[in-house]
């Protein structure tokens, strides 16, 4: 934006605005009387209301937290030298009317198209011919060297009816693609870690459970040895840390070399519990 020696943005007022209407510029089409609202905006009005499905509608009601695109009756039509700001009403916003549109570029020549999101706690109902938004006219510095009509990728240039993404769409649509396999594979990996704790649990409260029951079985038999009563819960417990070291590694995916290292010498203890008491040594 073209700035003054004093620092002042210069934004056309309304009587530049009438001016550069009356000469093909800014607005081409749908500029009434009403439009020009303010000393230094213009009014967009609906055209049709574009839902989630693309169709154009006349009358459509929002949800609270919906968004759909308004298509405007006005066509904006800029010179080089001049760029259009969108900015919300302030009845809109005191609505609960949120909406959003992008900075029209010197050369673009297009209906506006705006997103519109509802963000109250109730239902509102558009249609066409009611204002939802302004535009500012702001005078440029200085000529682009490459302005909208002449850039490439200019998607939305002389847009009569929405076009969604344009010449993005399979670009975005590729990155939505990554985003959907990263989220399945984060809840695959999440599916994976909630079965094996599953898993686990069962496992310990089965092993837990048979180590109860040996206990109590050699309470009341008095030919079972406290030998065998301490080889056998030496036992439980070696199934049990190997169950849920496998879990930690291969389910959880845990990767702490401390945490590996500590499990290995639990195993390393009780396995060599285990061998010293079946070979009579303890």
């Amino acid at each position: 934006m073209y700035v003054s020696e004093r620092g002042e943005k210069m934004v056309l007022v309304d009587k530049q605005i009438e001016s550069r209407i009356s000469s093909g510029e800014l607005i081409v089409e749908g500029f009434t009387d009403k439009t020009l609202s303010s000393g230094i905006s213009c009014d967009l009005t609906i055209s049709c209301i574009i839902d989630e499905s693309g169709n154009e509608r006349d009358r459509y009601t929002v949800a609270p937290g919906e968004t759909i695109f308004v298509k405007s009756r006005e066509k904006l039509r800029l010179p080089y030298d001049i760029t259009g700001r969108i900015v919300e009403k302030n009845s809109r916003m005191r609505q609960g009317v949120r909406v959003d549109g992008p900075q029209y570029q010197p050369g673009h020549e297009t209906y506006a198209y705006l997103r519109v999101q509802n963000i109250s706690s109730r239902e509102i109902s558009f249609h066409s011919g009611e204002s939802i938004a302004q535009i500012i006219f702001e005078q440029l510095g200085a000529i682009p060297d490459v302005t909208y009509d002449k850039q490439p990728e200019a998607s939305f240039q002389k847009e009569t009816a929405y076009v969604g993404l344009g010449n993005y769409k399979d670009e975005y649509e590729r990155q939505m693609g990554d985003q959907i396999e990263r989220a399945n594979k984060e809840l695959e990996n999440v599916s994976q870690r909630i079965y094996g704790n599953v898993l686990a649990l069962m496992g310990v409260l089965v092993a837990v459970f048979s180590i109860l029951t040996t206990n109590a079985e050699a309470m009341r038999n008095a030919e079972i040895t406290a030998r065998y009563v301490i080889t056998m819960n030496a036992s439980m417990a070696f199934s049990i840390a190997v169950l849920m070291g496998l879990i930690l590694i291969f389910f959880n995916k845990v990767r702490s070399k401390a945490l590996v290292i500590l499990y290995g010498l639990i195993l390393f203890v009780l396995l060599a519990v285990l061998v010293l008491m079946c070979m009579g040594i303890v």
